[in-house]
This record gives C-alpha cells, structure tokens and sequence, in this order.
C-alpha cells in the first residue's frame, strides 16, 4: 500500500463526471469535531446522497475513498493515514487553511477503523462524512464505536415531493391540468413506492426487485450481521413475513409467537423480540406504541408495525398483499417520520381508533386519521366518530382525514374535520 495508489484514488474521483442526480430534501449539517454518518434502509439512495454533498464542493477540496475498490481491499488500520497523507501531498496549501471534506464509504470493512475517524476530526478544517452497508450502519452503532463523536442523519425512502422532483413535474396544485398531473404521478407513486432503484427500469421487474432487495435486507442487514447469534434464518423469514402481513395493523409479538409455533418452530418469545429490535436497527421496519402517559399501558398495548417502503411491503407480503387503506397509511407514517414528528396512535375506552398522535415534545400538535375514501357511510361516521371522541379526551382542535382524493371540511360532534386528499397534504411545507 502506497501514497501514490491513494493519490490515483483520490485524484480519479474528483475527475469523474459529475452524474444526474435528483437533489435530496434530507439536509445534512456538519458540526465541529464530529462525524456525520448518513443511515437508512438498504438501497434508499444513501451514496447518492453522499455525492449530493460532494458536488455542493469544490472538488478539489473532497477526498473520497470508497473501500470496497479493489485497490485497496486489504488495508489495515495502520495504514489509514495514508489517506490524509496522499491528500495533502497534492495539496499542500490546504492544509489546515481550507475545509476539507472526507467521505468515507464502507469504511467499516477495516478492523479498527474508528481511531483514524476521531483523529482526523480533532481538526477543525476537517468534515467526515461516513456511509455504508445498513448492516453497519445500525442505530446506536457507529456513535458507541465512535464514543459519541458520531452524529446520524436518517434518510427514507423518495418522499412524494422528491418523486415529482425526479420526472421534473411541478408542484402546480392550482390548475385543472397541475392537479392533474399530481393525481396521475401520486397514483404512480403509491403503486411503485419510493426505491430510487426502480425509478428507470420497466414495471415488469418491480416486483423481483423489491424481493431481491428484502432477501438482501434479511441475509446481510440482519443474519450476516448478527452472526454471533446463529439466527434461525427460517425462523427470520417467517417472523418477518408476518410482520409485514400485519403494516399498519394491531400487533403483538406474543400473538405471532403462537402462530409460529402451531407452524412447528421452537423458540422462545424473547428470540422474536431480539428480531424486532434487529428489524427495526436496519431499518426495514418501524413500531409505533400507543399514546399514553403511563409507561404500563404502553407496554401491555398492542404495536403498530410500518414498514420502510409501503410497494416493498406489499411485494413480499403473503397472499392477496396490502390493502389500499394500509399503504396509504405507511404512505402518511413516512412522512410524519420525515417531518421529525413523534408519531403514536390511540384508542379511547369506547374502543376508537385514531391512527396518528402527532406531537412535539410534550404538546400534542394533530389527530390524523388514514382513508382510502369515505363513500361508505359507515366508514365515514366511524372514523369521524373516533377523531371526535378522541379530540375530546386529548383536548386537540386539529383534526384531518386524509383519503385518496377527497377534500372538504366537516363537523363532528362539534369539533372541524379537515379532509384532505393525500397527495396534497404530503406536498404541505
């Protein structure tokens, strides 16, 4: 290993073409002797991201090494120095006078890594901006291998906004032929989901690619890197699939525990829950807890389970998939998860169900129920039934229905009901 083989390495990148890219909403801030890592699901576009923040750069001041090159496959962390070595051996009038970004993909494949991270952070000229497989780019992770010098920021799947973004249709929900086009792209949207990998190919390998991508989230998110636990890979599987047969049901792990068990696995039910925790650290799966001030009541209430990507979902769920309702409702999660909100559901004594209690800190902000439509009169007095009582008990004003495409506002038992349809209110600022 040699400074010249990471001056080559260095010097090809900042020479490479910049590619189209669609511009990212997830925005990224650097802070003073820490690294930034960009985490979320597998193949939601986190390199992509990463090149995002290079071309905002002038070139030149970006050192980018991506360790799966074939170049330097067998480093160790001895020779990581290098790095900065190389690059202040072109430029040398940098050094300690100019911000310098370093962007590291897949660094995590060298044992002992993270030492070289916090001395080139010790610099206040240097960013470091770390990516990688979501296998190790797990929650807590990277800021406990990094003793706290490590700052994540979550990127999801495409949100409506970026999806318009990406076919170059504008926001135009003012004219007939705008909301046209918006109605046309949402109905897109829903049925292809938010995997950036999809976006160009034909609709006929959707499917298969959505399949390849969850097979890959389970062998190498999950098994490969838990291999110390010598997971039951059937067992995985399994539990998984249920899960996302139940998106936006209620669930306990103790009721899946059961069926599983009638299917012939032995295990015991704290294994399930160690495959939640490890669901939900890649990534692939979200748990949403019931609104309430009493820990006790959290714990003994049912979860509701979301997944990363709704099409994904409904591409490896068993049988007939996931309905239009569910979906939409993974759909409006999503964003509510995007918008930083802390997101639970409710159920009143009476036994009615709101789907979101969107908060900030201690301050309960909305109500928000998920439709498909309201044509069913019984449907429409149910779920207006339930954000009304609901409102009562929270002492919350804002209520909203969102369907497919209805928009009105209604009265309730007193209280204002906003309908709004969802591909207008995923564009709200």
């Amino acid at each position: 290993m040699s400074i010249e083989i990471f001056q080559r390495i260095i010097t090809d990148n900042q020479l490479k073409e910049e590619e189209k890219l669609t511009k990212r909403d997830l925005e990224i801030e650097f802070i003073p002797n820490v690294a930034i890592g960009i985490v979320g699901t597998r193949r939601c576009g986190k390199t992509y991201r990463t090149l995002q923040s290079e071309y905002e750069t002038d070139r030149k001041n970006v050192c980018r090494i991506q360790f799966n090159d074939h170049r330097i496959i067998n480093i160790t962390s001895d020779k990581l120095s290098l790095i900065d070595d190389a690059y202040y051996g072109l430029y040398p009038e940098k050094r300690n006078r100019e911000t310098i970004l370093f962007i590291f993909d897949e660094i995590h494949r060298i044992k002992g890594w993270e030492d070289y991270i916090l001395y080139l952070i010790e610099s206040k000229t240097h960013r470091v901006l770390i990516t990688g497989s979501t296998a190790t780019l797990q929650r807590g992770e990277y800021s406990s291998a990094l003793r706290g010098k490590f700052f994540p920021f979550e990127l999801t799947p495409f949100s409506f906004k970026e999806f318009l973004k990406h076919y170059d249709i504008v926001e135009d929900a003012a004219s007939s032929k705008g909301i046209g086009f918006l109605r046309r792209y949402f109905s897109i949207f829903v049925k292809q989901g938010g995997m950036p990998g999809l976006f160009n190919i034909s609709e006929k390998y959707h499917g298969d690619m959505l399949r390849s991508y969850w097979d890959t989230m389970i062998l190498r998110d999950i098994a490969e890197a838990h291999n110390e636990d010598n997971i039951n890979l059937n067992l995985l599987r399994s539990f998984a699939d249920s899960l996302i047969s139940r998106i936006a049901c209620p669930m306990t792990v103790n009721k899946i525990a059961g069926n599983l068990k009638e299917a012939g696995y032995s295990f015991s039910n704290e294994t399930l829950y160690k495959y939640l925790s490890y669901l939900s650290d890649a990534f692939m799966i979200y748990a949403v807890d019931i609104y309430s001030r009493s820990e006790k009541i959290r714990l003994r209430n049912y979860r509701k389970i979301y997944c990363a990507d709704w099409a994904l979902a409904n591409a490896v769920c068993n049988g007939e998939g996931i309905d239009e309702t569910r979906a939409l409702e993974n759909i409006i999660f999503l964003e509510l998860h995007r918008r930083k909100a802390e997101i639970n559901y409710y159920r009143t004594k009476e036994g009615y169900e709101v789907d979101f209690v969107v908060s900030k800190g201690k301050k309960i902000q909305s109500l928000i129920q998920v439709c498909y439509n309201l044509n069913d009169k019984d449907v429409k007095k149910r779920e207006f039934r339930a954000l009304a009582k609901s409102a009562e008990y929270l002492k919350v004003k804002d209520l909203t229905v969102i369907t497919y495409n209805d928009e009105e506002q209604e009265e309730a038992d007193g209280h204002k009901i906003n309908i709004v349809p969802a591909w207008k209110w995923l564009l709200k600022k």
